[in-house]
């Protein structure tokens, strides 16, 4: 029987990158320096705190201590309800979150600049990941797939690269599971990865749940348009050249792109026809999984369309793997969420409390 590893990244993963995990986005948005010289920035964070101040009623001081879903539940029961919340109509609390959207990408993107933390493990997983991946050329087999509930694109272009620097002879790409159409008009690194598989190349399957910092979606055509390299401005306004061409629409706000992030609320809409693939394509990758390992992920109730995912999808027989942050004050909590969660399936040496880097560097020198 092929084996074939699902690995599952949390928060956690990125957090030594430079990376947020949730209980610090917050911070950094209230962080000074974080719009400097940003107007659309700055106009986001005065209503993000002014949604905090005037419609939760929440102390300044407790600002930080704030949980995420508690701010974005009730703006999005509101939204499907078509209620109002304060000063906002339904129509307005539209508006608010997708502001919202873009604050909370800027905010992990600027965490990343900011502190310029080592990323060498980040490179070398990525490097692993494409060692395994390519075999595919070789022998048709599908032995690997990264799924992550994390927003930023520290790996995706670390995978990138890995598939640029190995000079593979056939079309090789960065698989998001679903339909993705490239932000230039001529970048032809951005393909379809059973296209890819079909032309006798091979795909790196990363199945990101939660939405993507590079993922921008028209609302019109529902399609969704992938940018690798350079920095997206996320506040910045763009418009689907598709529709645009199609139709001969200029710049409205029917074809304007929307950032497609899924933030932290207990009300997740997984209606998105692009989300949809993504997580059906990530319950088809756990059911073919005879390994699953889990790194930075706690495992948090908050995420429970994430655990029935697991729980109905993951075979009996599959090998469940860990690992957490040692120096965590919560490690043994999760620890125990983890035990509590998958019962017989998981024993007490698959809890590894290593960091990313050390369990990175084991990787490395087994294969």
């Amino acid at each position: 029987m092929m084996e074939k590893t699902v690995y599952f990244l949390g928060s956690g993963f990125s957090k030594e990158a430079g990376g947020l995990v949730q209980n610090e986005i917050i911070k950094t948005i209230l962080d000074e320096d974080f719009t400097w010289g940003n107007e659309r920035l700055i106009k986001a964070k005065n209503n993000f705190i002014g949604f905090l101040k005037e419609e939760l009623h929440i102390y300044e001081d407790h600002y930080c201590s704030v949980q995420l879903e508690d701010i974005f539940t009730p703006i999005d029961r509101c939204i499907w309800d078509g209620l109002s919340i304060g000063r906002y109509s339904a129509r307005g609390l539209v508006e608010l979150r997708e502001e919202f959207n873009a604050l909370m990408g800027a905010a992990v993107n600027y965490s990343f600049q900011k502190n310029r933390a080592c990323c060498d493990y980040i490179d070398e997983f990525a490097e692993y990941i494409n060692q395994v991946a390519r075999q595919r050329m070789v022998d048709g087999m599908d032995r690997v797939a990264v799924i992550t509930t994390n927003w930023d694109v520290m790996f995706d272009h670390a995978l990138k690269r890995a598939i640029e620097n190995g000079h593979p002879e056939k079309l090789s790409v960065v698989d998001y599971c679903c339909y993705v159409s490239s932000w230039e008009a001529n970048d032809d690194t951005i393909k379809p990865g059973l296209l890819a598989v079909g032309y006798g190349g091979y795909n790196i399957k990363l199945l990101k749940l939660h939405g993507s910092m590079n993922w921008f979606q028209c609302p019109m055509c529902q399609r969704m348009y992938v940018r690798f390299g350079e920095e997206i401005e996320i506040m910045k306004a763009a418009y689907c050249r598709h529709c645009r061409k199609n139709y001969g629409m200029s710049e409205i706000n029917s074809i304007k792109l929307q950032s497609n992030l899924l933030l932290p609320t207990y009300l997740k809409n997984l209606s998105n026809i692009q989300i949809k693939l993504v997580w059906q394509n990530a319950a088809i990758e756990l059911s073919e999984a005879t390994r699953i390992v889990f790194i930075g992920y706690s495992l948090p109730s908050a995420d429970f369309e994430i655990r029935q995912l697991l729980a109905r999808m993951i075979r009996p027989d599959a090998e469940i793997q860990v690992v957490l942050y040692p120096d965590n004050p919560h490690v043994e909590a999760e620890a125990e969420r983890y035990r509590n969660f998958f019962g017989s399936r998981i024993s007490e040496q698959d809890i590894m409390r290593l960091t990313v880097p050390e369990y990175v560097g084991k990787l490395k020198t087994k294969s």
